[in-house]
């Protein structure tokens, strides 16, 4: 049995004299399907997803990316994990004086035009990859930022809000290039609060709420959950779908 790609084992994370973001938590998430991470604003949902790949580090606890410990790593060690578990940042962080193919071949040791190429075509930009990230919307800029990271040939991917701030059209684009890496096997862990996207695609949920990290085996167990914090960050959903 593989290992998970995430665990965190004890992990506490407080700023300055605040109360705690996060205490004491354990919690694995799987190798494979999609594990959403949802709660309110400021709740520590990107704090989890910045833990989890090293960016950030637990005042007490461990934190295993991929199965191996975090603690004591090297930057470049960090870096090697990170290829294997891409992390994405909300925006694209694309070079605007390059093309999306010469971005997305940054990504690849070997610049090999071929292969950042077959990454575009997997995320549906075969016709856009020699325009400048100037020249595109904010829809396609996503998707080259996820074909940069598919580049690399990764086991796993971590998002930050992968739909926010685009239109429907374009949340709607990057929502099925996200079901097409689940249908292919790649798992993925999803900090976002787009939950018709999670009603769409979400294995499992996390609901990090108060410190802790509570885990959903399965979307319909959190869209039927009496827990009030679930309540309360599903009633606007509820009250549009209502109201449509």
């Amino acid at each position: 049995m593989s290992a998970p790609a995430i665990r965190f084992s004890g992990v506490s994370k407080a700023y300055g004299g605040a109360p705690p973001v996060l205490r004491r938590v354990d919690v694995e998430v799987p190798d494979s399907g999609v594990t959403f991470v949802v709660g309110r604003s400021g709740a520590g949902k990107s704090v989890f997803c910045r833990l989890a790949v090293g960016l950030e580090r637990p005042d007490e606890g461990e934190v295993l990316l991929m199965g191996t410990p975090l603690s004591g790593l090297s930057e470049r060690r960090l870096l090697e994990l990170r290829r294997d578990a891409p992390y994405l940042v909300q925006g694209p962080a694309l070079l605007d004086w390059l093309t999306l193919s010469e971005n997305v071949a940054l990504a690849d040791p070997q610049r090999d035009r071929a292969r950042a190429l077959s990454a575009l075509e997997r995320v549906g930009l075969t016709n856009e990859a020699d325009r400048l990230p100037t020249e595109v919307g904010p829809g396609v800029r996503k998707r080259a930022a996820i074909a940069r990271a598919l580049v690399l040939g990764p086991r796993y991917l971590l998002f930050d809000e992968p739909t926010t701030g685009l239109d429907h059209k374009s949340a709607r684009q990057v929502s099925e290039v996200l079901e097409r890496l689940r249908a292919e096997g790649l798992g993925a862990l999803v900090v976002s609060h787009d939950y018709p996207l999670l009603e769409r695609i979400a294995d499992r949920v996390i609901l990090v709420e108060g410190g802790q990290a509570r885990v959903f085996p399965s979307k319909d167990a959190f869209w039927t959950s009496d827990d009030p914090a679930v309540r309360e960050l599903l009633a606007p959903v509820r009250a549009e779908s209502f109201d449509g």
